[in-house]
């Protein structure tokens, strides 16, 4: 008797997994969302300066070149001094330059504005 309990039990757990599991079929993936405003393409020495090359994606706007030397802290954005600034009047690769790097190793971090939006780009490390 127990045997016939345990056979109908496990019978009916395994009937109830596979209704929970439900017809298989999975949701459509999400559709991608809009890129960042800007981003760093590349960053490094040329001579005695950096050269910085950024896609911006969204036109109307300003691109600023923010830097300062490596420090404890890549990460931490209090130090930030603006190097350089353009404006971005189209969706198109940027080049904004640091004439006179403070350090050779220095972090660099993007910011694109409009109006009352400021957003900013992760840290890139720069060394001679």
């Amino acid at each position: 008797m127990t045997s016939e309990r345990l056979v109908k039990t496990v019978c009916l757990l395994g009937a109830v997994l596979v209704l929970c599991a439900g017809c298989g079929r999975k949701l459509p993936p999400l559709p991608p969302g809009l890129p960042d405003p800007v981003r760093i393409v590349s960053a490094k020495f040329i001579g005695d300066e950096v050269v910085v090359e950024a896609e911006c994606n969204v036109a109307g706007g300003n691109v600023l070149l923010l830097g300062k030397p490596k420090g404890i802290c890549p990460s931490c954005t209090d130090d930030l001094v603006q190097k350089d600034e353009k404006p971005a009047e189209e969706a198109a690769v940027i080049r904004l330059t640091d004439p006179r790097p403070d350090a050779p190793y220095m972090v660099y971090r993007l910011a694109f504005r409009k109006g009352s939006l400021f957003w900013m780009t992760d840290a890139k490390v720069v060394r001679k």
